[in-house]
């Protein structure tokens, strides 16, 4: 029992006035439910007993994971929207599994005619496949059953190589491929006025061999997002002379693309806490941000290593507005999934990736250059979201205890291809807010920027498990939005929309695969703002310390990895020393509710009173009461989980003649319950 009075004397009466424990069932309410212990599925069991990963929430020691390298190159016409191109896929196969079959995704299908969706989509074809090899033989299209070939449903690409692949095996696909970029691509990629490209989920790529499941080739239907495997890659890009491009990595050849004036001002913007103009509309017009280019076309080279996704953005007309961030030195990781030869290929274990030129040596600051794409007739905020962006990126890596590992950060300016931000590693696609106010704009550039994060670095699975990027993420951006303009509770604000929707008995399990949720705010609310919510609720559960290395331990041990939900559990309550089990089943797996009330204060003929607490809801939560009497007495009683976990629905606190009179209650008086009815959190009512 914990006691908060102001005084000696207060405290010396206090603590004669409390009697704990009246747990006599009222007769109005019934006993509760107890939540359920948590059971992981069976394959998490299975991963558990191979030691592939651990009960305490961290990898285990005989943790395996497959990688892709991808040698990609392509050419985009801006006017018609076209992209052609090639890739060498080397997928390495280090998983304890024989495969007859390698799945990749075609995101891009979801714009072909009869292809599975959530809902409308552009209609542009899809992906056409020119050509397929498997390690050199040509494969053609057929059904899998009947061998060798490869087949197309949907977003889904088989290929059945003639030789399966067993483990310690690398297995080269060459594909050649082409797509319409989409004006619209489910609000995520596209073109604006063919003036500027986003182009996002555009090659074949490997799904996911995990240790869980095994193959995940989920496909893409527009809703949920993504759940993609790190790898390295080397990517040539070409468009139209005086186009930039901006994509995922490092650019090798600045001097070959890039004018001499655009190199100088990079270099200024690396070394600045300022503003730096790399390229405006005058110097657009000119035609003297890029080189001339090789017969009025610029091949961009760009190369990356150990990230999840390549994005890319190209324009000729969007102002270029650069800084850099001050973040500390990267966190030296264990060593890489797969060593690289001369071509980015390979299979066995390897040093961890060496630093850029940019980056400084191990200890020590470092700067990460931030960019800002825009067009000041559609995005006149955009001017200040270079400062916007700085900040994130400073404020995330402090926060995180896990410096941002890349060279630059870059946000693009969408137009009309985006109402919100969408995120792809170093890249994030935001729409123009036009009248829209300041802190709109920050918002949405933290959120995203926080996604590098999770799942960019924590390598989730956004498809089954939004809430585990979208959540943290949004609990970040809250963080940040109360570093740069204090004064609001943000983690408060955040929590309205999930406490009136649960208030209304219209959530849907946390627990649900992104793309089954119903129609309505459901989906919203259980990636975004409960579990932001819930996270915010787990700090005040465990307290701030405890929480932190909690937090700052999953980012660290499951970086460049693939976590589960029942690693993030087990992670915290490592480091809680606690069974949190009654908290993921009642508000992760279920949708029940926290709604204590005081139900009445009622004076003893001798003195004193008793104050009756009840909980309506389901969910068993630890709570703290406070009581003022007319002697001055204020103090506050702590009603523990355990209470509610022993089928409790009412509490009783009794409080001595001693006291006085009892002139006001208040249920959770510092806010940080998940209460969906803080009305009846006061006596009395309205106080």
């Amino acid at each position: 029992m914990r006691k908060l009075v102001s005084g000696l004397r207060a405290t010396i009466v206090v603590t004669s006035m409390i009697a704990l424990g009246s747990p006599a069932v009222s007769q109005e309410m019934p006993l509760r439910a107890v939540p359920a212990p948590v059971t992981p599925p069976a394959d998490f069991a299975r991963s558990l007993e191979r030691a592939w990963r651990s009960a305490d929430g961290s990898p285990g020691v005989n943790y395996w994971q497959n990688w892709a390298g991808y040698d990609i190159e392509a050419r985009l016409d801006p006017e018609t929207g076209r992209v052609d191109g090639k890739i060498q896929i080397l997928y390495a196969h280090v998983a304890p599994a024989n495969l007859n079959s390698v799945f990749l995704h075609l995101h891009q299908n979801i714009h072909r005619e009869g292809s599975p969706r959530y809902d409308s989509q552009e209609i542009t074809g899809g992906v056409t496949i020119r050509s397929l090899a498997a390690d050199g033989e040509a494969l053609s299209e057929r059904p899998a059953a009947e061998g060798p070939g490869y087949q197309v449903d949907g977003t889904i690409l088989q290929v059945s190589p003639t030789i399966r692949l067993e483990p310690g095996d690398t297995l080269q696909l060459d594909i050649e491929w082409e797509f319409t970029v989409p004006q619209d691509g489910a609000g995520r990629m596209g073109h604006s006025d063919r003036e500027m490209y986003f182009v996002a989920y555009w090659f074949p790529k490997v799904a996911v061999f995990d240790n869980l499941r095994g193959w995940s080739q989920q496909p893409y239907l527009g809703n949920a997002e993504f759940y993609d495997e790190f790898g390295d890659y080397d990517v040539r890009l070409s468009v139209p002379s005086g186009w930039t491009v901006m994509a995922t990595g490092e650019l090798q050849n600045a001097r070959e693309v890039l004018s001499p004036i655009t190199l100088e001002r990079i270099d200024a913007a690396a070394r600045t806490d300022s503003l730096v103009v790399i390229a405006d509309e005058a110097s657009r017009e000119a035609g003297t941000v890029t080189t001339t280019g090789t017969g009025g076309w610029l091949t961009y080279h760009y190369t990356a290593r150990r990230v999840r996704d390549f994005s890319w953005t190209t324009s000729n007309v969007q102002n270029w507005s650069a800084t850099s961030a001050l973040v500390g030195a990267r966190v030296d990781l264990e060593p890489d999934t797969v060593e690289r030869d001369e071509r980015g290929r390979g299979g066995e274990p390897a040093e961890a990736p060496a630093e850029s030129a940019s980056e400084a040596s191990a200890g020590e600051e470092r700067r990460v250059l931030i960019h800002s794409f825009w067009r000041r007739d559609r995005a006149p905020l955009w001017e200040e979201q270079w400062l916007y962006a700085k900040q994130s990126i400073e404020h995330h890596s402090e926060y995180t205890g896990f410096p941002y590992p890349w060279s630059h950060m870059t946000s693009v300016e969408g137009g009309d291809i985006i109402g919100g931000g969408m995120e792809f590693p170093m890249m994030t696609l935001i729409g123009p807010y036009a009248g829209s106010q300041p802190t709109d704009l920050f918002n949405v550039t933290s959120h995203e920027i926080a996604h590098m994060w999770i799942p960019m670095i924590v390598g989730s699975d956004e498809k089954r498990h939004a809430w585990m990027d979208e959540g943290s993420t949004t609990y970040l951006e809250d963080e940040s939005r109360m570093a740069l303009w204090p004064g609001v509770d943000h983690h408060r604000v955040e929590a309205r929309s999930y406490l009136q929707i649960a208030l209304a008995g219209l959530e849907q399990s946390m627990m649900r695969h992104g793309d089954y949720y119903e129609p309505g705010p459901g989906y919203g609310i259980a990636s975004y703002s409960k579990p932001a919510t819930l996270m915010f609720a787990l700090r005040q559960l465990l307290g701030e310390e405890t929480w932190k290395q909690a937090y700052r331990a999953f980012i660290s041990e499951w970086a460049y990895r693939h976590p589960s939900p029942w690693d993030f559990f087990n992670t915290f309550e490592r480091f809680a020393e606690r069974d949190l089990d009654w908290f993921w089943t009642s508000f992760y797996y279920e949708t029940w509710t926290v709604d204590h009330e005081v139900i009445s204060v009622t004076p003893k003929t001798a003195g004193g009173a008793t104050v009756r607490i009840i909980d309506r809801g389901l969910a068993p939560y630890p709570v703290t009461v406070r009581i003022r009497t007319a002697n001055g007495m204020d103090f506050v009683h702590d009603i523990p989980v355990d209470h509610w976990l022993e089928g409790n629905r009412e509490y009783e606190i009794e409080v001595a003649a001693t006291a006085g009179p009892v002139t006001r209650v208040e249920v959770d008086p510092n806010g940080v319950v998940p209460d969906v009815d803080r009305g009846n959190n006061f006596w009395p009512r309205g106080g």
